[in-house]
């Protein structure tokens, strides 16, 4: 027998008052997402004529084609410590308040992925897109596998289909870039193509960005844009792990230990006012400087 739900009006109450409260903050949110984005796109962003933007559905191959770009580009001798230091997510960049200055710093031609329908991103005229497609159970399955990740947790998967059919991303976004598939500044490109015969993608991928495949760099491009090399570099492809700037050597998560550096590191005035905002705690809770 189940158990009788207990302070039943109270629980009503606050179970009204979360809702109202979730539905005010996602109104909020979505002015807030749309203000955010327009700084990004007519502020930041200065598009440049050989911007390159790869445009996909969530898990479409929008990695994969990231770094395939990158490779072409560089001849397959493109190096990076993670993708988003040479591609980023010009959609999320919007939440970093620095943007501006990596966006100008980035050397041309840059290049971006990008989630957003066609008419939130209103892609520059003049910039180069390679828009990529996956069947939708594909893509639905894939991106299961993804938010597991990064989650951290199994989430029930007869739910979270039902999600998304109800939410319908794949659908909205296929609608709003498909009648641009032609553009004469688009490259439409099957992920199913990308499997059977990746060469002959390479191929065409770099002749559409003006940096054609050169026969001699051919072995070192399919190799660097194999799922293996991904797969033996994977830190370098994590969202969880993503970085804009590079790491100085020797940096990273776990970082030297030690004591005294603090303080050494430091500018006097600096110290002297972190001493002065941790004095009245220390006292109130009668510890010494040896205590700590």
């Amino acid at each position: 027998m189940a158990p009788r739900p207990t302070r039943p009006v109270l629980r009503a109450v606050l179970n009204a008052l979360a809702t109202f409260l979730a539905t005010l903050k996602g109104v909020h949110q979505m002015l807030f997402d749309a203000v955010r984005w327009s700084r990004m796109r007519y502020v930041w962003l200065k598009p440049q004529p050989t911007d390159i933007f790869i445009a996909t559905a969530p898990k479409a191959g929008t990695t994969w084609t990231q770094q395939i770009v990158f490779q072409l580009l560089t001849r397959g001798r493109g190096e990076f410590q993670h993708i988003d230091q040479v591609a980023p997510f010009v959609d999320v960049m919007s939440l970093i308040p620095h943007a501006e200055r990596l966006l100008d710093a980035m050397p041309a031609p840059r290049v971006f992925k990008t989630h957003l329908t066609y008419g939130v991103l209103r892609p520059p005229a003049a910039c180069r897109i390679i828009y990529v497609t996956r069947v939708a159970s594909d893509s639905l399955l894939s991106r299961y596998q993804h938010d597991c990740l990064m989650q951290g947790q199994r989430i029930d998967f007869d739910r979270y289909v039902q999600h998304s059919l109800r939410a319908n991303e794949w659908g909205r976004h296929l609608a709003s870039w498909w009648p641009h598939r032609a553009d004469p500044n688009v490259l439409h490109v099957r992920y199913a193509d990308l499997v059977a015969d990746r060469e002959a993608c390479l191929r065409r991928i770099g002749a559409f960005l003006g940096a054609p495949v050169q026969d001699e760099d051919l072995p070192l491009l399919m190799e660097k844009t194999g799922f293996e090399y991904m797969k033996q570099h994977d830190a370098r492809f994590d969202p969880r792990l993503s970085r804009h700037e590079p790491l100085d050597p020797g940096q990273g998560f776990v970082f030297k230990g030690g004591v005294g550096r603090g303080k050494q590191t430091l500018k006097p005035e600096q110290q002297a006012r972190l001493d002065a905002r941790d004095k009245a705690l220390r006292q109130k809770l009668l510890i010494s400087d040896e205590a700590l």
